[in-house]
Order: C-alpha cells, then structure tokens, then sequence
C-alpha cells in the first residue's frame, strides 16, 4: 500500500474508526501511535478522538515508514520530526498566530467576571 495511492475524504475532521480504516492499522495500533506523536488527535468533551486531515496524512506517513521502510516507532518519529521542525506547534497553525494572546484576555475577561459573581455573592451574605 502506498501513501500516493490512498485517497483520503475531503472533510475536516475524522473518528479514529474512520483513521484506523483508511490507514488500514488496528485502533491499538493507533493508540500506539498516540503515544510517540502527542499532536496526533485530539479529545473531544466525550473523550473520544478526532483528527484532522493534516493527522491523517500523518498516520498514513508513519505506516509507510513502519511497514514499507522498516523503520522503528521511535525512528519514524525522528525522521518526521526532523523533516517537520514545527510539528509540535499545530495548536498555533490551527488557531492562529495571536492565539496566547487572544487566550490571556479571554483568561482575564473571565477572572472579572469571577470576581464581579464573588463580590456579589459576598455582598449578599452581609444583607
């Protein structure tokens, strides 16, 4: 099976049933996966996992390095850490640029509006 060959539905995101069948790997195989590449999925509220087509992709790379080329986890991973230096920083590719920014005023709105309920809760223990 090669990567070129495998055609992956256009749509943004995907169940780890639907990863496991495209990529043809086992769910424990995925989990495995998870593992050695931390940005691969993610938890939504139910604890179940979603990925992005840019994840997908990956899974399929990581199988070919696993099975075509013969490579270890851990040296798969390497590799694709070499050839990809800012893997880890999906989180800014998907929100943005101005996400940490954007977070510590959502961060301080929130704590004003924790302190506005505090001081209102403690203004109606002294009526």
């Amino acid at each position: 099976m090669r990567t070129v060959d495998i055609e992956i539905p256009d749509r943004p995101l995907f169940k780890a049933a639907e990863v496991c069948s495209i990529a043809k790997v086992q769910p424990y195989v995925l989990r495995s996966w998870e593992g050695e590449f931390p940005t691969l999925g993610a938890a939504t509220n139910s604890g179940a996992r979603v990925y992005r087509r840019a994840d997908v992709e990956l899974v399929l790379e990581i199988r070919r390095l696993l099975f075509d080329e013969g490579l270890t986890l851990g040296a798969a991973r390497r590799k694709l850490m070499n050839e990809r230096p800012g893997e880890g920083e999906a989180v800014d590719e998907t929100v943005g640029p101005d996400a940490r920014e954007r977070l510590l005023e959502i961060r301080q709105g929130l704590q004003s509006i924790l302190d506005l309920l505090s001081a209102d809760a403690a203004a109606r223990r002294g009526m």
